[in-house]
């Protein structure tokens, strides 16, 4: 679904005049990129993330002038467009790989920083900036910025937009205060697609689960506990990634034994979350105590 072919498009230059967020940028180390082709290759050189800041009205530019935000910025390659442009006829925003930006201004990160993983060139964050449904989650400001920068860089989209999605709840869950585990993140994503593939919400083996598990952790774990849930996606329309994420925390946040194990700091833990063909997304979140 994102593939490297249709991210390599050349931008054009960005706005000619100097904007306030582009000096300030300068000022504390950050350089914004105005040439996607450029800003890729430094990426790959440097082996760093790409940021791509879709600008339309500024609607990020006081969180990216914020002083932590910058250093954090010193991290990835950043690169700023306008919404309008067009590549080879077409608005960038319209290609598929950035379907779920919705053609909105905000943010994306592209893996850019290790060849070997499996996210290598493609999306592994996507916020528009564009209100959700569900009114407990807050508008994009330097907090929100900050949580998106340090998402863990070796998970999906499906994970990191899962994470997010916790990490913003206002009662701040712990669970993602636990150690992030690639072996917990690979369950997750397993049992995320099989519930997607069989259009069914259901629970893994937990005891096939956990001997599995056990074997790829150091430390070991007692025991491992997972919920599941399914977004509003055939009732209410096309979801984004993000929003069928909000979607499922909420679902959880109305059960109380869900809620108790996402609330609750654990030793490990993985998320993820994959789109079924009817347009419904299945979530898994699997911990080990």
């Amino acid at each position: 679904m994102f593939q490297l072919c249709v991210l390599s498009f050349a931008l054009a230059a960005a706005e000619s005049a100097p904007s306030l967020l582009a000096l300030k940028g300068e000022e504390s180390g950050v350089r914004w990129q105005a040439d996607y082709a450029k800003a890729t290759d430094l990426a790959m050189k440097e082996k760093k993330d790409l940021l791509i800041y879709f600008r339309d009205k500024g609607e990020l530019d006081e969180a990216f002038e914020n002083e932590e935000v910058r250093q954090k910025l010193k991290n990835f390659v950043c690169l700023r467009v306008p919404l309008d442009h067009e590549f080879e006829g077409k608005k960038l925003l319209n290609y598929s790989v950035l379907e779920d930006m919705q053609g909105k201004p905000g943010l994306a990160i592209v893996s850019y920083h290790d060849k070997k993983l499996p996210t290598f060139a493609a999306p592994v964050s996507i916020h528009p900036c564009t209100p959700s449904r569900y009114r407990w989650v807050p508008d994009y400001g330097v907090a929100q910025v900050k949580i998106i920068l340090d998402l863990p860089a070796f998970a999906t989209l499906g994970q990191r937009s899962m994470i997010y999605a916790i990490r913003v709840h206002p009662e701040v869950p712990q669970s993602v205060f636990s150690t992030c585990h690639p072996a917990f993140l690979d369950h997750a994503q397993a049992h995320s697609q099989r519930q997607a593939s069989t259009q069914r919400q259901h629970h893994a083996n937990l005891i096939t689960v956990m001997s599995t598990l056990r074997a790829k952790v150091e430390g070991g774990f007692g025991g491992a506990q997972e919920v599941v849930a399914e977004s509003w996606g055939r009732f209410v329309g096309r979801e984004n990634v993000l929003e069928a994420a909000f979607a499922c925390i909420d679902a959880w946040r109305h059960s109380s034994a869900h809620w108790g194990a996402v609330a609750r700091r654990h030793s490990y833990f993985g998320y993820d979350i994959a789109q079924s063909s009817s347009g419904t997304w299945y979530a898994t979140g699997i911990f080990g105590q």
